[in-house]
């Protein structure tokens, strides 16, 4: 278990601890959605139930202490430790809090009730809210059990220094995101700041691993002005090894701890966006196929 004064940091975050190692809130995206708002980029690009994600991690701790990341990164480790919890109790638990958590949206007059209870029954599953989903020992077993449990789609969000774990993976979830934040070692390290050694190989076979897997897969650069903008043309061969199907090119966001260490300043703005990503379609298997400007990010799909 963590430390109280850190659990206490989640609590206030509205992250809700399940078990021992897992946590689930409920994403910004799915509020708006259940007020009639625009929906996550996710239900544009691939149709996701935006209202009915359950966004969830069942680690909450990261082998990376990633610059830019908006999550509580005093949460990390090399390895795994303690207790792992069975993938069943995991699921239900996170049902289970996130339905407390938008239990508290009744009666107001904004939010669409029909909508919400629809939210209430949630459908979709994204494994990425915090830590590295990967480092879970049972992440496979996960996978499975919410198939079986009746979700229509799963997504698994990785930084990819998890390789064995993708290649035990059975039923392969309907998107495999590999992030990519950095075209080369030395960048790696300043942006990642991994606690393990071999962060950059172990990235790179993921990405060698991602360009066998039969299902949608999906790199995702995290644009940070400045620091990993300037030569999209070095991404490209990484790009290109793991054959993913769809690139996401998406800014940095200024928010949560992220404040404590960038400035408003590395928020890339939609124009650099559009030019990165249009380098990435000049010199690459890739075409631009559809955008969204009120979450700074570009989609390319394989030609």
């Amino acid at each position: 278990m963590l430390e109280e004064w850190k659990l206490a940091r989640l609590c206030r975050a509205q992250y809700r601890v399940v078990g021992n190692h897992s946590a689930v809130k409920i994403c910004h995206w799915t509020k708006e959605a259940i007020r009639g708002h625009a929906p996550c980029y996710k239900q544009t690009f691939y149709g996701i139930k935006c209202a009915q994600c359950l966004e969830m991690s069942p680690a909450i701790t990261c082998n990376q202490r990633c610059l830019h990341c908006w999550r509580d990164i005093t949460i990390f480790s090399k390895g795994w430790k303690g207790p792992i919890d069975d993938p069943k109790d995991i699921i239900k638990g996170c049902i289970e809090e996130r339905r407390k958590l938008l239990i508290g949206f009744k009666g107001n007059k904004k939010v669409d009730q029909e909508l919400l209870e629809r939210a209430l029954q949630p459908v979709h599953a994204a494994i990425s809210l915090t830590g590295e989903p990967c480092m879970y020992p049972r992440i496979a077993e996960l996978i499975d059990e919410f198939f079986n449990s009746g979700f229509e789609s799963v997504y698994l969000v990785t930084s990819g220094t998890v390789p064995e774990a993708l290649q035990k993976l059975n039923k392969l979830p309907t998107n495999l995101y590999i992030s990519l934040t950095a075209s080369n070692p030395k960048m790696y390290k300043e942006l990642c700041r991994p606690v393990i050694s071999d962060g950059w190989e172990r990235l790179q076979k993921s990405l060698e691993i991602m360009s066998k897997i039969k299902t949608n897969t999906v790199i995702r650069i995290t644009m940070i002005n400045r620091l990993n903008t300037e030569n999209p043309s070095e991404f490209i061969p990484h790009i290109e090894k793991a054959r993913a199907k769809y690139v996401e090119c998406k800014a940095y966001m200024h928010v949560g701890y992220s404040k404590e260490r960038l400035t408003e300043q590395h928020m890339p703005s939609m124009e650099k966006i559009r030019e990165f990503a249009k380098v990435i379609e000049e010199n690459s298997n890739y075409e631009i196929k559809d955008e969204r400007a009120d979450s700074r990010i570009v989609l390319l799909e394989r030609r």
